[in-house]
């Protein structure tokens, strides 16, 4: 409550120090906005079992256990279906808001892989097409475990053999609530597609970064949190064989 954004975000020559939720890249790449280093130090529990995971894993992970504790937040729109505000008299997509969310835990290496408009959707095993996603892996000395929102949706792709993801006239939705009329004119504008095209309404998702809400130590999430076969984390996706606290070379002491 006594910071301010410029307590952090202060920079120079009108470049913000800090990356945005939508994990492009930064203003200033020489100037890490970072816990340790702009905060305090790499080790600063005090305490040798946690100090031993700050080199692999982001204050983020246990120091903000959930997000929008206060007010919900967007965590899928689907522009699909037409939602009309009848106060308003206007329309949006169909947005499902969420309170107190658990986050989803990834590695992150500070780069990124988005999806670029005029290029194949890539999707996931799932099928989703993946519009922002952190780029590192267990091996990668440059990762560290972060927290993230994990933002769902549906957008139109193409069906033909370009798979372009397609872009919505929003201001002309907004008004009238034609959605395909929408997509087909705003395709128009941005790709020049005149020809009548085909489209399917796919699932993506995006991850988006948590840098905010932190909370001090005694809400923070403790080690069981994490280390319990119901725990937070899905060891095997994140590269392990299991709960590495089941292995003696995590468990030992300093």
């Amino acid at each position: 409550p006594d910071m301010a954004c410029t307590d952090c975000h202060a920079g120079d020559d009108h470049r913000v120090v800090g990356r945005g939720v939508d994990l492009a890249a930064t203003d200033s790449p020489d100037q890490p906005l970072d816990c340790t280093g702009s905060c305090h130090q790499q080790e600063p529990h005090e305490i040798a079992a946690l100090d031993r995971h700050t080199a692999k894993v982001d204050c983020t992970v246990c120091h903000v256990p959930t997000f929008a504790r206060e007010e919900a937040t967007d965590m899928r729109r689907d522009w699909s279906n037409p939602i009309h505000l009848e106060e308003a008299n206007k329309y949006r997509a169909d947005i499902t808001l969420e309170q107190n969310v658990e986050p989803v835990y990834a590695w992150f290496n500070g780069k990124s892989r988005l999806q670029v408009p005029g290029t194949p959707v890539r999707r996931n095993a799932d099928g989703a097409v993946v519009m922002a996603e952190p780029m590192g892996e267990r091996s990668d000395p440059d990762a560290r475990l972060h927290a993230f929102k994990l933002h769902t949706g549906k957008l139109p792709v193409l069906t033909d053999e370009r798979q372009w993801l397609l872009p919505i006239g929003v201001e002309e939705f907004f008004a009238q609530g034609d959605i395909d009329h929408a997509v087909r004119e705003a395709s128009k504008t941005f790709y020049g597609l005149e020809e009548e095209i085909d489209y399917e309404w796919t699932e993506v998702i995006r991850y988006m970064g948590i840098y905010h809400g932190v909370v001090t130590d005694k809400q923070a999430l403790q080690c069981l949190d994490c280390h319990r076969p119901d725990g937070r984390m899905d060891w095997q996706a994140l590269g392990y064989k299991g709960d590495p606290m089941d292995n003696p070379k995590y468990a030992r002491s300093k």
